[in-house]
C-alpha cells in the first residue's frame, strides 16, 4: 500500500474523531479530496465514497472551493469507470461554482478532465478544444506544470489521431517545460509518451529507449506504479518483436508490483496484456485463468473501458480455439458495452473529425484576422469535399453496420428462444416428478429476479438467474418420489439422498452449453454463508452470488407455500427466519434486499 495514503488515511481517522467546523473542517474536506484523488485510478469507487463525504460537508460548512472540488472528483470517479454522462453532470456544477469564485486555476483543471471524458469517447475535437482551453489559463497564470500536462494531453490527441508530426511538437514542449523546472515525475512521463510515439511510428529501438529512460527516472523516484507501467510498455515493445518469453517476464514484474500496491485497474490491465500473450501462444487455458480475473476485477471496480477489453480478447480467444458460439457472444458483449461494433470509429470517421476541426479553425482565423489568402481558401474548400466525401463513405458504412447487426440480431434471437424453450421444458419435468411443488422452481425463480434487481443487475444478469432458477432442482429427477413426497422426518440414509441433487443437477447440465453459469449454480444452491451447507461446505463469496439469491428465495416460497407433509408457516415466519439467519446462514445482503421487497415494496408471489 503507498505510504503517502496510509499516512493519510491515519490523518483522517483522526479528523473523523472530532466534529468538524471552521478551518478544521475546511482541512477535513481538503484532505478528503486529496485522498479521493490519488485513489480514482485504483479505487474508483472508494474515491467517490470520499468525494460524496466531502460534498457534504462542504455544503454544511458553506465551503464553496471544497463543494467545486469534491464534484470534480466525483466526475473523476465516473469518468475512470466509464460513466462519461454522470462525469459531464458533476463537471458542469463544479465549473458553476469556479466560474461564480473566479478560481482560474479550478476551471482549467475541470477543462482538462472535460478533455479527458471526450478522448475516451474517441471525440477528439471537442478532447482538443477542451485541452487548449486549459492550456490558455494555464499560461497566463503562468502554471508551468499544469502547462506541461496539457500539452502533454494535446499531444495524445494528435497522436490519436495519427498526426504524429504535431503530437511530437507538443510532446517535446512539454518535454521541455519539465527539464527546465526539474519536474523529474512529469519528465518520467514525457519520455513515457515519446515512447508511444515512436512505437505508433515503428520505430522500435527508438521507442524502447524513450521506455528505459522512463523506467530509470521512475526508479530513482521510487514511483513503484510507474514502474509498473513502464515494464508494460517495454513487454508491448518486446511483443512487437515477438520476444514472447522476455515479455512475459515484463508483464508478470509489472502484475507483481500493482498486485503489492493492491492496484485493482492495473492489475486488471495486466491480466490483459498476459492474456493477449498467451492467446498468441497458444496457452488458451492461461489466456483464460487471466482474462476471466481481469474481467471480474474490472466489472467489481465498475471499470467499463477494461471490461469491454476483456470482452474482446475473449472473443480472440473462443476465436483461436474455434469456437466460434462463444466468440460471437464475447464479441456482442463487447459491442454492446463500447458501442463500437465492426469498428464504428472507422479510419474515416476519425480522419473526418480531423479535418472538421482544423477546418473551423482555419475559418475562424480567416475570419478573424481577415485573410485573403487564395491558397487558404482553397485548402478549405478542398478539405470540405473530403470531409463530404466521407460522411457519405461514413453513411454508407452505418447503413451496412445496421445491416449486419439486424441479421446478428435476428439470430441471437433465435439462439435465446431456442435455449429459453429448453429451460422451460426442463423446469416442466422436474415439476411433474413432484407434483407437489407444483409451480416452486416458477415462483423461486420470480422472487430471485426481484431480489437481483434490488441488488442492481443489469438486465443480462437478471434473466440468467430467472433461467438458472427455473432449473435449480433439476437433480431431483432421480429422486425417488415417495421420499419427495413423504410425510413426516426422513431417515439419515434419505436425507443423504436428497442432498445428492445438487451434484446430479450439475451432472446433467455441466455438458450443455448455455450462455449463463447454469450448471455452477445448481451446484451451489443449498450452500449456506457460514459454510454449513452441501454439497462442498463453501462458505461467503466463494459461493456465486447468483446461487446466494436462489438460497434465500427458495426458503420464503418453501415456507409459504403448501405441502402435504406439513401446515404453512406463513411469510411473516418466512421472513422472520431470514432476519435471523442473515450473516450466518445467508448473504446479508441478499437477505436485505429479500426483506426490503416483501415488507416495503409488497412483492407477492403469482397464484
Amino acid at each position: 500500500m503507498n505510504t503517502k495514503i496510509d499516512v493519510l488515511k491515519r490523518k483522517l481517522k483522526k479528523m473523523r474523531s472530532k466534529p468538524p467546523s471552521g478551518e478544521t473542517g475546511q482541512a477535513r474536506v481538503d484532505l478528503l479530496n486529496e485522498l479521493g484523488m490519488m485513489l480514482y485510478r485504483s479505487r474508483p469507487l472508494l474515491t467517490e465514497a470520499y468525494a460524496q463525504e466531502s460534498l457534504v460537508l462542504s455544503k454544511r460548512l458553506g465551503y464553496r472551493k471544497g463543494e467545486a472540488d469534491s464534484n470534480r472528483l466525483i466526475g473523476v470517479s465516473n469518468g475512470a469507470r466509464g460513466q462519461y454522462f454522470e462525469s459531464m453532470k458533476y463537471f458542469n456544477i463544479a465549473c458553476t461554482i469556479y466560474n461564480e469564485l473566479g478560481n482560474k486555476r479550478g476551471m482549467a483543471s475541470i477543462f482538462s478532465n472535460i478533455g479527458v471524458v471526450f478522448g475516451s469517447q474517441g471525440r477528439f475535437d471537442l478532447a482538443l478544444d477542451h485541452y487548449m482551453q486549459a492550456l490558455t489559463i494555464f499560461e497566463e497564470i503562468d502554471d508551468k506544470i499544469r502547462m506541461a500536462h496539457s500539452l502533454n494531453c494535446i499531444g495524445v490527441i494528435f497522436r490519436k489521431r495519427n498526426n504524429l508530426e504535431r503530437a511530437e511538437k507538443y510532446y517535446l514542449r512539454a518535454l521541455s517545460i519539465r527539464e527546465e523546472t526539474g519536474d523529474l515525475s512529469g519528465l518520467a512521463m514525457s519520455y513515457n509518451n515519446m515512447g508511444i510515439l515512436f512505437k505508433s511510428k515503428g520505430d522500435l529501438d527508438s521507442a524502447l529507449d524513450y521506455y528505459n529512460r522512463s523506467l530509470k527516472l521512475k526508479e530513482e523516484l521510487g514511483d513503484r506504479r510507474g514502474i509498473s507501467v513502464s515494464y508494460s510498455n517495454i513487454g508491448d515493445i518486446l511483443v512487437k518483436q515477438e520476444k514472447y518469453d522476455p515479455a512475459i517476464e515484463y508483464y508478470r514484474n509489472s502484475l507483481s508490483i500493482v498486485e503489492e500496491l493492491e492496484d485493482e485497474e492495473r492489475i486488471s490491465d495486466s491480466c490483459i496484456l498476459l492474456g493477449h500473450i498467451m492467446i498468441l501462444l497458444e496457452k488458451y487455458d492461461e489466456a483464460l485463468e487471466y482474462l476471466e480475473r481481469s474481467l471480474q476485477i474490472s466489472i467489481r471496480i465498475g471499470a467499463r473501458i477494461l471490461e469491454s477489453d476483456c470482452y474482446h480478447e475473449l472473443s480472440d480467444l473462443y476465436m483461436a480455439k474455434g469456437d466460434y458460439e462463444r466468440a460471437f457472444l464475447f464479441f456482442k458483449k463487447y459491442s454492446s458495452l463500447t458501442k463500437e461494433i465492426f469498428s464504428e470509429e472507422s479510419a474515416e470517421t476519425i480522419a473526418r473529425l480531423q479535418i472538421r476541426y482544423e477546418t473551423e479553425q482555419k475559418e475562424k482565423e480567416a475570419e478573424l484576422y481577415y485573410l485573403k489568402n487564395v491558397d487558404l481558401r482553397r485548402e478549405i474548400n478542398e478539405r470540405k469535399l473530403v470531409e463530404s466525401q466521407l460522411v457519405a463513405q461514413e453513411q454508407l458504412l452505418e447503413e451496412r453496420v445496421k445491416d449486419r447487426t439486424f441479421e446478428l440480431q435476428q439470430s441471437m434471437e433465435k439462439l435465446k428462444k431456442s435455449v429459453e424453450g429448453t429451460i422451460q421444458t426442463l423446469s416442466k419435468i422436474i415439476e411433474s416428478k413432484d407434483p407437489y411443488t407444483s409451480g416452486h422452481q416458477l415462483r423461486v425463480a420470480e422472487l430471485a429476479r426481484m431480489i437481483a434487481s434490488e441488488m442492481g443487475f443489469n438486465e443480462e444478469r437478471l434473466e440468467a438467474i430467472y433461467m438458472i432458477s427455473l432449473v435449480h432442482d433439476i437433480g431431483k429427477i432421480s429422486i425417488p418420489q415417495e421420499i419427495l413426497s413423504r410425510p413426516g422426518k426422513l431417515s439419515g440414509l434419505e436425507q443423504e439422498i436428497v442432498r445428492t441433487h445438487p451434484q446430479i443437477g450439475y451432472d446433467i447440465l455441466s455438458n450443455v452449453e448455455f450462455p449463463w453459469p447454469v450448471a455452477d449454480v445448481i451446484l451451489q444452491h443449498q450452500e449456506l454463508y457460514d459454510g454449513s451447507g452441501y454439497p462442498n461446505g463453501l462458505k461467503g463469496d466463494k459461493i456465486m452470488i447468483e446461487a446466494r439469491i436462489i438460497a434465500v428465495a427458495d426458503v420464503i416460497e418453501s415456507m409459504t407455500s403448501h405441502r402435504p407433509y406439513r401446515s404453512t408457516p406463513g411469510i411473516d415466519n418466512a421472513i422472520d427466519v431470514i432476519i435471523r439467519n442473515s450473516g450466518i446462514l445467508y448473504d446479508p445482503e441478499v437477505a436485505e434486499a429479500c426483506v426490503k421487497i416483501i415488507r416495503e415494496k409488497g412483492f407477492s408471489f403469482s397464484q
